[in-house]
């Protein structure tokens, strides 16, 4: 088998991990909409790394935009605690946008690597992004398993975990910043514009089948993945992008789900 499609099927499990627990983290936090603000901060971050580049510098994309999706996650949640996240995130994801545009405008010469973190490419990964999606992966679980019940009670019953003396601000950023690593993580494999079908359509699916909450995160999970593996193997066989076959799929099948719950 081709090792840049060995590769794409490793990398499509571990973007499916980060899909089920960020994505469905995102969704038991009631801002599903934090995944498309991440993504597009990070696009700010790697506009601002290409531009960089261009007059000299030689800097990481992967620093710039996490760096990028963090500040604003630290911007949405000091917003979560004067008023509503949604409206942090929206602003924020105006001002990241404002800044990527800026920024890709004064680097016309770029403009491949920019569609590629636009849309991305399973199939077109390095090795280096490899490594930072496994790294990322891993790290995520490590954190998330530590935090999980403490991530579960500040999304439920945020006054229930503030009277049980859980600083909720601190662990809202420490969650919005883990879902930001995350979407930065699968950033080049399926793109700025995608990541939000990908991480958002399972969970919100699993949402309506799972009875408890592992069920939820393992629907997700299975959701994913054979999302990706599903647009794989339809790229492969009719030169499509793989990125957007998934988006399609993982989108379909929510709009599936809703239909029969609701006949």
């Amino acid at each position: 088998m081709d090792e840049l499609l060995i590769k794409a099927i490793i990398v499509s499990a571990l973007v499916s991990i980060n899909a089920a627990v960020a994505g469905t983290l995102t969704v038991f936090r009631r801002a599903s909409f934090l995944v498309a603000g991440s993504a597009h901060s990070a696009l700010a971050g790697v506009a601002v790394a290409l531009f960089l580049n261009s007059i000299g510098f030689e800097v990481h994309y992967f620093a710039f935009a996490l760096l990028a999706a963090v500040f604003a996650a630290f911007l949405s949640a000091r917003a979560s605690k004067y008023g509503d996240i949604n409206t942090g995130i929206a602003i924020a994801f105006a001002l990241s946008m404002a800044v990527a545009v800026i920024f890709i405008s004064v680097t016309r010469n770029y403009a491949s690597s920019v569609w590629q973190f636009l849309f991305g490419d399973v199939l077109l990964l390095t090795d280096d992004d490899f490594a930072l999606i496994a790294i990322s992966t891993a790290f995520v679980l490590i954190a998330t398993s530590f935090l999980y019940h403490k991530f579960l009670f500040i999304s439920f019953d945020p006054d229930g975990a503030e009277a049980f003396g859980i600083n909720v601000h601190l662990y809202d950023f420490i969650l919005i910043s883990l879902i930001s690593i995350s979407v930065v993580s699968a950033l080049k494999a399926i793109g700025a514009i995608l990541v939000f079908s990908i991480f958002i359509a399972p969970s919100a699916s699993a949402m309506e089948l799972g009875k408890s909450t592992k069920a939820v995160f393992s629907i997700s999970f299975i959701i994913a993945l054979l999302s990706m593996y599903f647009g794989l193997v339809i790229s492969y066989q009719y030169s499509l992008p793989a990125g957007a076959l998934a988006a399609l799929i993982s989108s379909l099948t929510y709009f599936t789900v809703i239909a029969r719950k609701m006949s």
